[in-house]
C-alpha cells in the first residue's frame, strides 16, 4: 500500500510540474479546474474487464484497455514494437506518387501490407496537403510549419524526436540570390522563397497579388505570374515577395538551390513525420504550446500518439473519443500523462479528431468518429521488410 501512495504522489507532482511550467496563466476557469482534476488518481486506474491482448511473434503487441481520465472513460490502444527486430521497417506513407491524396488508414496499410499502422501528420483538409516535415527514402517531401516536434526513423530502425527547421539558398541568373524559407509548404515570408515541387499536386496554392509564381523548368525560368500556375512535372514554382525581384528576373534565366535541415543530424534520417505538440521529452512530461490553442490543448477529443523508450521500443496510442459514457477522449495533459506512463523517454501528439486510427493484422482496431476511418494524407505504417534477392 505504501508503495502505491508513493507512486500515486509522484504521478501527482509530475503532471502539476508540468503544468505550472507550461501553461501559466492561460487557462480560463473551467480549464484550470480540469487541470486540477487530472492530478486525480483516476488517471492512473485501468479497467480489468476490458483488456485485449494480442502478440504477433517478433515483438509487436497491441493491447486495448479502458481508463479513466478526469473522472471520465477512455478507450486507450496501443501496439509496442520491439526495434530490434531486422524483418521489420518503420515508414510513413503517402500512398501516391502526390502529396494530396487521401484515404484511410486501413487502405494505407492494405496496400503494403502492413501489420500496423497509424495516422500521422496534420494535413489541410480543402486540399489535402500534409503540414509540417516529412520525409521517405531520405528525400524530404514537405518542410515545417512553426518548427513543431518532428519523429524520425534512421536507416537502422533508430529513433530521434526534435524541432526541425530548413535553411538554403536560391540563385537566379548570374547575381540574384534569393533566401530559400520553405519546401512544398503553403507558408509564406516577405523576405523568403517557398518552392513547390510536381509532388505537391497539380496547381500552386493561390497567394495574393504581393507575391509571385516563378515556373522553373529544364533549370531555367520559364513563365512569371502573380496568381497560381500548374506546375510543371519534374520542375517546380518558386513562390515568393514581388518586391524583392521586380525587374531582376526574366524568362531563360538558369536557376538552381541548395537546401539543408536544421539540426544538420538529421541530414542522414530515412523517414520522418511532423507532429506536435510534445508530450514527453526526455523522459520528462513536457507540453509546449507551439502555437497550438487553448481549446485544442485541454478539450477532450480522439487522439493519436507516437513515441519511444530510452531503450528503443516504439509506442503507438490511439483514444477514441466523442462517444458519451463509452469513450469521451484525452486533453493534450492527459495524452502526454499515459504516454508517460507507458515509458516514453521522447513522445509527440500527431493529428487526432476523427482522424484517429490503429489498424492491427488488417484490422481497424478502434473506433473512429467517421465509420471506416476518416480520409488522411498519410499513416506511419510497421511493414514486413523487403526480401533481398541474390541477384548473382
Amino acid at each position: 500500500m505504501g508503495k502505491e501512495i508513493k507512486l500515486q504522489i509522484r504521478y501527482i507532482a509530475i503532471v502539476l510540474s508540468a503544468l505550472v511550467v507550461f501553461f501559466p496563466d492561460k487557462l480560463p476557469a473551467q480549464e484550470k479546474n480540469d487541470s486540477e482534476n487530472l492530478n486525480g488518481l483516476s488517471i492512473c486506474c485501468a479497467d480489468p474487464e476490458l483488456n485485449l491482448n494480442n502478440s504477433l511473434t517478433g515483438g509487436i503487441i497491441h493491447k486495448k484497455v479502458k481508463r479513466w481520465l478526469n473522472g471520465k472513460p477512455a478507450i486507450v490502444n496501443i501496439i509496442t514494437v520491439n526495434p530490434h527486430l531486422s524483418d521489420i521497417v518503420v515508414k510513413p506513407t503517402y500512398g501516391e506518387y502526390f502529396l494530396n491524396t487521401v484515404r484511410s488508414v486501413k487502405d494505407f496499410a492494405s496496400e503494403e501490407n502492413a501489420i500496423a499502422a497509424i495516422n500521422a501528420s496534420f494535413f489541410k483538409p480543402d486540399i489535402g496537403a500534409p503540414l509540417g516535415i516529412s520525409i521517405i527514402d531520405g528525400e524530404l517531401l514537405t518542410g515545417p510549419v512553426y518548427k513543431r516536434v518532428v519523429f524520425g526513423v534512421s536507416e537502422n530502425n533508430e529513433f530521434l524526436m526534435d524541432k526541425l527547421d530548413v535553411k538554403g539558398k536560391i540563385k537566379i541568373g548570374d547575381d540574384l540570390e534569393l533566401e530559400l524559407f520553405n519546401y512544398n509548404q503553403s507558408v509564406y515570408s516577405y523576405y523568403g522563397y517557398t518552392i513547390f515541387t510536381d509532388r505537391w499536386g497539380e496547381m500552386t496554392p493561390a497567394t495574393s497579388l504581393d507575391f509571385c509564381h516563378i515556373v522553373v523548368e529544364n533549370d531555367k525560368v520559364e513563365l512569371i505570374k502573380q496568381s497560381s500556375v500548374k506546375i510543371p512535372r519534374e520542375g517546380y514554382v518558386i513562390i515568393g515577395p514581388r518586391w524583392l525581384i521586380r525587374g531582376q528576373v526574366d524568362k531563360g534565366d538558369e536557376v538552381s538551390y541548395s537546401m539543408e535541415i536544421i539540426p544538420d543530424d538529421w541530414g542522414k534520417v530515412k523517414y520522418a513525420v511532423s507532429g506536435g505538440p510534445y508530450l514527453v521529452k526526455d523522459g520528462k512530461i513536457f507540453v509546449d504550446r507551439q502555437r497550438f490553442t487553448d481549446k485544442f490543448l485541454w478539450k477532450k477529443e480522439p487522439r493519436t500518439a507516437i513515441g519511444y523508450s530510452k531503450a528503443g521500443t516504439l509506442i503507438l496510442v490511439t483514444i477514441d473519443g466523442r462517444r458519451k459514457d463509452i469513450s469521451e477522449g484525452a486533453t493534450i495533459p492527459e495524452l502526454a500523462q499515459i504516454m508517460w506512463e507507458l515509458g516514453a523517454y521522447n513522445a509527440m501528439n500527431l493529428d487526432g479528431g476523427s482522424s484517429t486510427q490503429m489498424v492491427y493484422r488488417g484490422e481497424l482496431v478502434n473506433n473512429p468518429t467517421v465509420k471506416g476511418g476518416g480520409k488522411v494524407t498519410n499513416a506511419l505504417l510497421i511493414v514486413p521488410k523487403p526480401i533481398q534477392t541474390d541477384e548473382r
